[in-house]
């Protein structure tokens, strides 16, 4: 019964959700085309970050997890982004569903890690998120994880990571500098991490600082829970073409993390 609501709720909820991105006028600037013949028209690498695949799971989910991380590549690399065009997790990647191609793997789910189709886009959402932030685009929609699921394990820096869930959280960020760029993403299986990039056709016309501090520890009720935190993130951009130029902030964000059952 509660599938039938679940299945019932989903349509509502993405009408909901895209309603809501639409009022802000980001779906009329949603990049979507991929130009791999022509990555040798960016040459100038802005930023790169790579995150490690968490070795969790039995086998299934293990290999359930490369291959959800593999089917959302074919929809990422070599993405375009022009001057003032927006990128969207959940425009690119769509809905992650058994019909879409996905397959079931770890998911945080009201405090929880549990195994849903779909599971492992974090993971993505997460690099990308930290590639785009440190190429200094204009981060317009991101969302924490709900728990510190993994621990001293865990596979980003606190207040650096991106959850997203399809009709609920989006990653979406525009490229607001004046030139053209590529997003490059691949999945590095033999080296267990995905890795993604960002290209322009010229020089990153800033430098990029971001701190992340953790401004309180959430205690944890009793052993058999992780503690949970609240972390401050912020970024500062410093142009590259005026000499004079000082360190502004241009983006902070804060981070909570419940405390939850250890996994």
């Amino acid at each position: 019964m509660n599938h039938i609501w679940q299945d019932f709720k989903r349509p509502i909820r993405n009408s909901l959700k895209y309603a809501k991105a639409l009022a802000k006028g980001y779906p009329f600037h949603y990049a979507n085309q991929q130009n791999p013949d022509h990555s040798d028209r960016y040459l100038h690498k802005w930023t790169e970050f790579s995150t490690p695949i968490p070795d969790r799971g039995t086998p299934e989910i293990r290999a359930n997890r490369i291959w959800n991380l593999q089917l959302a590549t074919q929809k990422l690399n070599c993405l375009y982004i022009p001057p003032q065009k927006i990128f969207s997790f959940s425009d690119r990647i769509g809905e992650p569903t058994k019909t879409n191609g996905f397959r079931e793997a770890p998911v945080f789910v009201r405090g929880q890690v549990l195994t849903d189709v779909g599971g492992g886009l974090c993971l993505i959402a997460t690099n990308i998120f930290n590639t785009l932030l440190y190429a200094g685009c204009e981060i317009l929609e991101r969302h924490c994880h709900s728990i510190d699921a993994y621990g001293e394990s865990r596979f980003y820096e606190l207040g650096q990571d991106a959850a997203v869930a399809n009709g609920y959280k989006d990653l979406i960020v525009r490229n607001h500098s004046q030139i053209p760029l590529q997003l490059r993403f691949q999945v590095l299986e033999k080296e267990n991490k995905v890795e993604s990039s960002v290209w322009g056709n010229a020089p990153k016309p800033w430098q990029v600082r971001v701190e992340s501090k953790i401004v309180q520890q959430i205690e944890a009720p009793d052993v058999q829970y992780l503690s949970g935190w609240i972390v401050k993130t912020s970024r500062y951009i410093k142009s590259e073409l005026e000499q004079s130029s000082t360190w502004q902030r241009d983006y902070e964000a804060v981070s909570c993390y419940q405390p939850c059952i250890k996994s």
